[in-house]
């Protein structure tokens, strides 16, 4: 009788234990499926981003599974290529714009900086805060450079508005990481590095522009069917040659073109046809 009664009295204990064990991890388990929900909808609505509700949507879905786990990589990235986005193709307001790239651009570099890699390069080298960012910049492994691409992308599209002077300021930073996409994945994102080369060197004073032209034709030989870099080049290269028939010849060009030729990038090649549009629109303007 006795015997039994201990039996019953461990088994309650043993139960007792087992519950409180598993409600111990309740709160993991309940963070670890936020995550998933916030990660899984910030991609449905990635992927139907031609509207920008849904681009929007999906941007703060995103930053928060981003917020709750900052070392996600494809968060990181996903995320930093939303509010470039949003920044480029949705957004009017210059301020708001630039807000946008300084969210993308502080996502991923929040996350660069505490990689191995980076640390180490900023160990290896001796001298300024500026000088050890680039030495973290040019030690980046391999498995960085999307990231790396989305944070360049994100600061090169907000200094493309800034007075000269800061832009000098910050170009070694932007050459090196450009270069250490270029040396990894040349191709990464439609040859997107010699795209941003190409729009950084036009718009820089004392730069020759065959450095312009020379990237850009690397970035449309490799990629032609991504219609940004003929925007861009007409935007910047033609109206500072003054060549206004290769401006309308670009432009013209992707307007005749499918812009589902690319389905990943489809509502990319959509917005840069109605911004060609709007180019030809100040062709006057422009070319005075």
């Amino acid at each position: 009788m006795l015997k039994n009664y201990f039996i019953y009295i461990f088994i309650i204990l043993l139960f007792y234990g087992c519950s409180n064990k598993a409600n111990s991890f309740g709160p993991y388990l309940s963070k670890t499926k936020n995550i998933q929900f916030l990660i899984k909808e910030g991609k449905a609505n990635w992927e139907k981003r031609v509207d920008p509700n849904e681009a929007a949507q999906s941007r703060v879905f995103l930053s928060k599974a981003y917020n709750l786990d900052p070392n996600n990589f494809e968060v990181a990235v996903l995320y930093s290529r939303s509010c470039y986005f949003i920044g480029h193709y949705i957004e009017t307001e210059p301020i708001k714009s630039d807000s946008l790239f300084l969210e993308g651009m502080n996502t991923a570099w929040d996350f660069i900086i505490s990689t191995d890699s980076y640390q180490e390069g900023t160990a290896l080298i001796e001298g300024d805060s500026e000088t050890k960012i680039i030495g973290g910049i040019e030690n980046i492994s391999q498995d960085l450079i999307p990231l790396l691409y989305w944070w360049t992308a994100n600061y090169a599209r907000y200094l493309i508005t800034k007075p000269v002077m800061y832009r000098l300021e910050n170009r070694d930073k932007i050459e090196s990481a450009l270069h250490r996409v270029i040396s990894f994945k040349p191709d990464y994102f439609y040859h997107g590095a010699n795209r941003i080369f190409g729009g950084m060197y036009a718009r820089l004073p004392g730069v020759d522009l065959i450095h312009a032209e020379n990237n850009f034709e690397k970035s449309i030989e490799g990629s032609p069917n991504y219609f940004s870099t003929y925007v861009v080049r007409a935007q910047y290269l033609h109206t500072k040659n003054g060549n206004r028939e290769k401006f309308i010849q670009d432009l013209q060009k992707i307007l005749n073109m499918d812009p589902t030729v690319l389905p990943e990038v489809s509502p990319e090649n959509l917005f840069e046809q109605e911004n060609a549009r709007n180019l030809l629109s100040k062709e006057n303007s422009l070319f005075k």
